[in-house]
C-alpha cells in the first residue's frame, strides 16, 4: 500500500522544483541584462560641445544608469540580526516561519508579542529564503529537525536554551521566556526601590489610626489625621510610580497599578472624612471598599514582581 505524504514533505518538493526553475530564468535572465545594459550606458552618454571664436572643445559624460547603489543599506538579518538582539538583551526570541502560510504568519506576531511583553529581543527566520534557511541549519546543528512554525529561545552567548515546537501564542511565549531566564527587568526595580521608601511612614500612619478610640472627639481627630496623612502618602507613591516607563507588555496592567493606588488614596481621605463627621456608617463601608480594592491592587502588583508594592 502506498503513503501519501504529507503537505510539508508535498510541499518541500514543489518548493525545490520552483527553486531550480527559479535559477534557470536567473541565468537566462542575467545573461541577456550584460548587452542590455552595455546598450542602456550607451544611451545615457550626453555631449556637450562649448564653442569658442578661436577652438571647439567636445565633451562625453557618462551618467550611472543605477545613481547611489553603493549607498543602499541591507537590512540586518539572519545570524547579524540575532547577534546584535543577543547585545541589547540577555534572551532572545527567534520565530522560525515560512512567510507565504497564514498559520505560520500568525505564530510569527504572536511570539513577536510575546517577546515585548517580556522586554525579549526578537528575531524572525523566514525559511523561504535560503540564505536564512542554511544560517538556521546551522545554528540548530544538523541533527536537529526544526519545522514551521517554531520558537527558539537564545541566551548570551548565542545559546539555545529552549523551543517551542507548533503555533504558540503570545501568553506562551512570553512565559517560556520568563522561565528560560528569569530576570527582573530594571523598571520593576525601581518601583520597587519607590515603594520601599513609603513602607515605613505608611506603617506609621496606618498604627496610629488603628490605636486612635473613635468613640471620643479626640481619638476620632487623631484617627482622622493618621489617616490623611496615609493617604498624602500613597498618593505621592502613586504620582513617583506614574513616571516609571515600563516595557509595553507591562504598560496596561502597570497603569492599572497607579490608577488603583490612587483610587486607595482617595477613598482613605473620604473614610477620614467620615470619621471627622463621626458618621461611622460610612466609614465602615469606605474602608470595606478599600479592603476589595486593596486586595486588587496586590494581586495586580505581585504578577508585576512588585513586591514592595504589595500590603
Amino acid at each position: 500500500m502506498k503513503s501519501t505524504p504529507s503537505p510539508r514533505v508535498r510541499f518541500a518538493a514543489v518548493l525545490a522544483l520552483i527553486l531550480c526553475a527559479g535559477a534557470g530564468a536567473y541565468l537566462l535572465l542575467h545573461g541577456s541584462s550584460k548587452t542590455s545594459a552595455a546598450s542602456n550606458t550607451a544611451a545615457t552618454q550626453v555631449t556637450s560641445t562649448t564653442t569658442t571664436p578661436a577652438t571647439k572643445t567636445q565633451t562625453t559624460v557618462k551618467r550611472s544608469s543605477r545613481p547611489h547603489e553603493g549607498n543602499r543599506k541591507k537590512p540586518v538579518e539572519g545570524v547579524n540580526a540575532l547577534d546584535a538582539a543577543l547585545k541589547a538583551h540577555p534572551i532572545v526570541v527567534v520565530s522560525v516561519y515560512a512567510r507565504n502560510v497564514a498559520t505560520d504568519s500568525a505564530a510569527m506576531k504572536e511570539a513577536q508579542a510575546g517577546a515585548a511583553e517580556v522586554g525579549a529581543g526578537f528575531v524572525a527566520f523566514n525559511v523561504y529564503q535560503e540564505k536564512l534557511a542554511r544560517q538556521l541549519a546551522t545554528l540548530v546543528g544538523s541533527s536537529a529537525q526544526v519545522t514551521t512554525p517554531t520558537v527558539l529561545f537564545y541566551t548570551r552567548p548565542r545559546k539555545l536554551a529552549f523551543a517551542l515546537k507548533g503555533f504558540a501564542d503570545s501568553q506562551v511565549v512570553a512565559q517560556a521566556a520568563q522561565n528560560v531566564f528569569p530576570h527582573v527587568e530594571p523598571w520593576v526595580n525601581d518601583a520597587n526601590r519607590i515603594c520601599a521608601r513609603f513602607i515605613t511612614p505608611l506603617g506609621v500612619a496606618q498604627a496610629q489610626a488603628k490605636s486612635a478610640d473613635i468613640t471620643t472627639a479626640a481619638g476620632r481627630k487623631q484617627a482622622a489625621a493618621a489617616l490623611e496623612r496615609a493617604a498624602a502618602l500613597l498618593n505621592q507613591e502613586a504620582q513617583a510610580l506614574g513616571r516609571v516607563r515600563t516595557t509595553v507588555g507591562k504598560a496596561k496592567t502597570y497603569a492599572q497599578v497607579v490608577i488603583d493606588l490612587k483610587q486607595v488614596s482617595s477613598n482613605i481621605s473620604s473614610e477620614a472624612g467620615a470619621i471627622r463627621r463621626n458618621d461611622q456608617t460610612t466609614a465602615q463601608a469606605t474602608e470595606q471598599t478599600n479592603t476589595k480594592l486593596i486586595a486588587t491592587l496586590n494581586a495586580l502588583a505581585s504578577s508585576l514582581q512588585l513586591t514592595t508594592c504589595a500590603s
